[in-house]
C-alpha cells in the first residue's frame, strides 16, 4: 500500500515537471523530439509508469539466498 502511495507521488510529480519542460519547449523543439504539446506529458509519464513497473517486477522476482545456508541440501 506504501509502494503504491509512493509511486503515484512519484508519477506526480513527473507529470508536473514534464509539463514546465514543455512549457519551456517551442512547437519545433517538440516536433523534433517525435511529441507535440498534447502528448508530451503522457508520454513522459507512461515512460515513468512502465519503469516504475519493471522495478517493482524485479523487486518481486529476487529471491533473498543466505549465503549460510548455500549447499545445505
Amino acid at each position: 500500500m506504501f509502494r503504491n502511495f509512493f509511486n503515484a507521488l512519484i508519477v506526480a510529480r513527473q507529470a508536473s515537471a514534464a509539463t514546465q519542460v514543455m512549457n519551456c519547449m517551442s512547437d519545433r523543439q517538440l516536433k523534433d523530439l517525435g511529441y507535440d504539446r498534447s502528448t508530451f506529458v503522457a508520454a513522459q509519464t507512461a515512460i515513468v509508469v512502465a519503469e516504475l513497473a519493471a522495478k517493482d517486477e524485479a523487486a518481486q522476482n529476487s529471491v533473498p539466498v543466505n549465503a549460510n545456508l548455500v549447499g545445505a541440501l
